[in-house]
């Protein structure tokens, strides 16, 4: 028999889940193909647990370009400062950037709260300390509740929201309905995984072939990285892999 059509809110255990929010694309095709709706929400908290002194610049940085292009884009808390002229580089204007500095986590949330009831705002971006479930569910509700201007055609109807956290304070559960844990990655690319979806959960991580510029100048091999996803974008230096070191001439 076929099967039952189901309510929006449910779905097939063995099933990527439909999304009830607005998506755009995140630049990568195998991450496309994992997440509901086939991008990231729009409108919805996403969460992601980083290691240590590394920020995910190669994962967002195809969704970063798109976001400076409908607004503003509000960076609150990060630990690293944004290479200027690497932005620059790859299409993220700094005239679009609105960085918050915050002594601590509760700062965060309520600079964040406020970002999301400007309707301008592309991407609410920030960063915690040590994350709370209270503090999680004052962000989700922020996300659900924001509007965007989306007259024109192609305008997000809602912004982008994206709380970050260090690794060693993940919560055991969260009201967020995307959670991610991105690795700072090599020289050849990222990996980020799915740790809670509409649909069954991942075991494995998604693999995301992005070489450094740097090992494109080094490597000699023709076979690269850059063959196997020719659409993906050029990114900037934000951690060098670890057989690099500096010597004298």
């Amino acid at each position: 028999m076929p099967p039952l059509p189901l309510h929006p809110d449910v779905w097939w255990a063995d099933q990527v889940g439909p999304a009830d929010w607005p998506t755009v694309p995140t630049g990568w095709p195998a991450l496309d193909a994992a997440l509901p709706g086939q991008g990231w929400p729009l409108g919805s908290l996403i969460e992601c647990a980083l290691e240590p002194d590394a920020l995910p610049w190669r994962l967002l940085l195809p969704a970063l370009r798109a976001a400076a292009a409908q607004g503003p884009l509000v960076l609150i808390g990060l630990p690293l400062e944004p290479n200027v002229h690497a932005w620059v580089a790859q299409g993220v204007t700094p005239r679009r950037w609105v960085r918050v500095q915050t002594a601590t986590d509760q700062d965060a949330l309520w600079s964040a709260e406020q970002s999301l009831r400007c309707p301008d705002v592309a991407l609410c971006w920030v960063h915690l300390r040590r994350p709370s479930a209270s503090g999680m569910r004052r962000l989700q509700l922020a996300a659900a509740a924001a509007q965007r201007h989306a007259a024109l055609p192609g305008a997000w109807p809602a912004p982008w929201v994206l709380a970050t956290y260090p690794r060693s304070a993940t919560l055991p559960a969260s009201v967020a309905p995307l959670r991610l844990e991105a690795s700072a990655g090599d020289a050849t690319g990222v990996a980020v995984h799915i740790r809670k979806r509409r649909g069954p959960p991942l075991s494995t991580p998604i693999w995301l072939a992005q070489p450094l510029p740097l090992q494109r100048l080094c490597d000699p091999h023709p076979a690269s990285d850059a063959e196997a996803n020719p659409d993906a974008p050029s990114p900037p230096v934000d951690r060098l892999s670890a057989p690099l070191r500096l010597v004298r001439a």
